[in-house]
């Protein structure tokens, strides 16, 4: 993914307002950072919400795009990511490029990779019984031992399952491999799957 942000400056005549190309919905999106004065923050609302009134534009809360960024299995701090989680990890190690020098860290990093990459990794699970897996929930295996635990869990309503992210054992990682979720202290069924759970179809060259 590319990111192209414009720097801090005026924007439709609005002062320190800043536009970043970064989606966090796995669809296309941009972020608008403006002054948090109620003022600016209510033309903004009102002038984006009447430019797209006709493609038929629709406002949507902090659940919606968390689902959303659920099944494109992007990171949210405290959850996937944190200061006791590293990139290999969290499997964003393509952001993270040792042979460029040292930086804070590096010397910990080389170290998880010489030793073969981390001992756990996260992991994208589907639910195949009925329960929703939730954000710390125990994962174990067939036989009732804790492997790991949910990070971000939710019903999926544009895939229409009950999907998860949880960081596992490295014997657990393969997709296929079947676990079980503790859901109101009872083991609930749920399979390894691919990552992301959802992908951005690809734009023909019709479509372009």
């Amino acid at each position: 993914m590319k990111f192209y942000w414009f720097t801090w400056g005026t924007v439709c005549g609005l002062e320190n307002t800043l536009i970043a190309r970064t989606g966090y919905t796995g669809e296309d999106g941009f972020e608008i950072y403006i002054p948090s004065d109620e003022a600016t923050s209510e033309r903004v609302w009102n002038e984006v919400t009447a430019a797209g009134e006709e493609f038929g534009i629709l406002p949507c809360g902090l659940g919606a795009r968390n689902t959303l960024r659920l099944e494109a299995a992007l990171s949210l701090y405290g959850h996937e990511i944190s200061d006791s989680i590293n990139v290999f990890e969290a499997g964003l190690d393509r952001f993270c490029k040792l042979e460029k020098g040292p930086f804070l860290g590096s010397d910990a990093l080389s170290k998880v990779q010489a030793a073969g990459g981390p001992e756990r990794k996260l992991v994208g699970l589907e639910v195949v019984e009925r329960g929703i897996a939730r954000d710390g929930y125990r994962v174990m295996d067939l036989s009732g031992n804790a492997i790991g635990y949910v990070t971000s869990g939710s019903p999926a309503p544009f895939l229409k399952k009950n999907i998860a992210l949880a960081y596992l054992p490295r014997a657990f990682v393969e997709p296929g491999t079947e676990v079980a979720v503790e859901i109101r202290n009872n083991p609930v069924k749920a399979q390894v799957v691919p990552l992301p759970f959802y992908k951005k179809p690809k734009k023909t060259s019709s479509q372009s």
